[in-house]
Parts: structure tokens; C-alpha cells; sequence
């Protein structure tokens, strides 16, 4: 079986691939820490059994990357591999393509049974509950952001510039501008001063 990873976190998709190899030795993986390297994958080899995308990569739209793959590799079984999601966009990635949803947040066993179940090429959809909209215990727009962008957030507040943020994340500026942009959308502002606002904010209720 032919797998592509498209994650951008070296230690999620090392745990991924310890988590596969250790249920089949007859396994070939290939690594994409960035769309764009998936895109080059893609273009020369389209024979892949199972794809997984995270929805928060840094370089690329779920959208858009899911078209791209269904025209390169239209047979691959696609799982998007991400922090849990707010219901109404896992039913529109699936019908933009994917096949199958596996939380990065999942249980050992849930991943377990889910790992087992997708090497057989067989649908994977974790637990009726958690596929229910956000819970009203939980701010909404915390289930939008993945580790990396409440990490920018975080200097974001700080009030340092793109430039400085991108230094210290080891990143490039651009990359800063797509997280950022990203961020403003899921958490409805328009701009930076909005945008650490909310975060503050965040804070205080986290702390109280």
C-alpha cells in the first residue's frame, strides 16, 4: 500500500507512521510537510491507496488542495487528518472529496481502530458524538485554530510585526500572512488590533 502525508508537524506525522507501520510491514510512505511538496509527489506518482491531509497547512486552502489531488491521484482515499472540526466544514470537505475523518485529538484506541480500519481501505468516521457541532462548553472559535496559529496569536498580541513573529516561529513571512489571514476568517475580525483583542479576551475567560 502507497500512502501520502501531507502534515506540516514532524512529530504528528512521525506518530502517524509508527501507528501504520506497527498494523503492516508492506507499506510505502511518503512525507509532504507542505502542500507544495505533496504537489511535486503528486505530479510524478499518482498511484497512492490513501492520502492524508491536514486542514491546516500552511501553504495551501483545503479546497483548492483537495481539487488538486482529485486530479492527480482521483482513486487515492483521502483522510482529513486534523484537530477536531466544527461539523458543517467536515461535511464540506467530504463533499469536496474526503472520504474519511480522523481527529488528531482521537483516543489511543479510536486512532488505533481507525488505522486498522483505513489499511483495509474501508471508510473511517470516528464516534457519532464526535461529529456534532461544537459543544456550548467550549468557545467556537477555539475548534478554528490549530496549535501553530494560537502560537502566532499569541506573539501576535505581543505586538510584534509578521517579520519578528516569523523569526522566532522559524517560518518565512509568507507563511505568517496565509496563518494570519486564516485566523481572522475563523475568528470573524478584519484586522490586527481585532485580532488581539479577541485574544486577550480569550485569556482573561481561560484564566477566570
Amino acid at each position: 500500500m502507497k500512502i501520502l502525508l501531507i502534515d506540516s508537524q514532524f512529530f504528528t506525522r512521525a506518530g502517524l507512521i509508527h501507528l501504520c507501520t506497527s498494523y503492516s510491514s508492506e507499506l510505502s510512505i511518503y512525507e509532504a510537510p507542505s502542500f507544495e511538496l505533496a504537489t511535486e509527489y503528486l505530479q510524478h506518482d499518482n498511484q497512492y491507496n490513501l492520502i492524508f491531509l491536514d486542514m491546516d497547512l500552511p501553504d495551501a486552502e483545503i479546497r483548492p488542495s483537495l481539487a488538486l489531488i482529485k486530479k492527480h491521484a482521483p482513486t487515492a482515499h483521502v483522510v482529513l487528518f486534523c484537530w477536531s472540526r466544527p461539523m458543517s466544514e467536515v461535511r464540506q470537505a467530504m463533499a469536496s472529496g474526503v472520504r474519511s475523518y480522523l481527529p488528531k485529538d482521537s483516543s489511543a484506541e479510536d486512532a488505533k481502530i481507525a488505522i486498522r480500519t483505513l489499511l483495509k481501505n474501508d471508510r473511517y468516521l470516528p464516534d457519532e458524538s464526535r461529529l456534532t457541532d461544537i459543544s456550548p462548553r467550549i468557545p467556537q472559535a477555539e475548534n478554528f485554530l490549530s496549535p501553530r496559529q494560537l502560537e502566532i496569536m499569541q506573539l501576535l498580541a505581543q505586538g510584534l510585526s509578521n517579520k519578528e513573529i516569523a523569526t522566532i516561529l522559524g517560518i518565512t513571512e509568507g507563511t505568517i500572512r496565509v496563518h494570519l489571514s486564516t485566523i481572522f476568517k475563523a475568528i470573524k475580525v478584519s484586522n490586527r488590533t481585532e485580532a488581539t483583542l479577541w485574544y486577550l479576551l480569550r485569556q482573561k475567560r481561560l484564566v477566570s
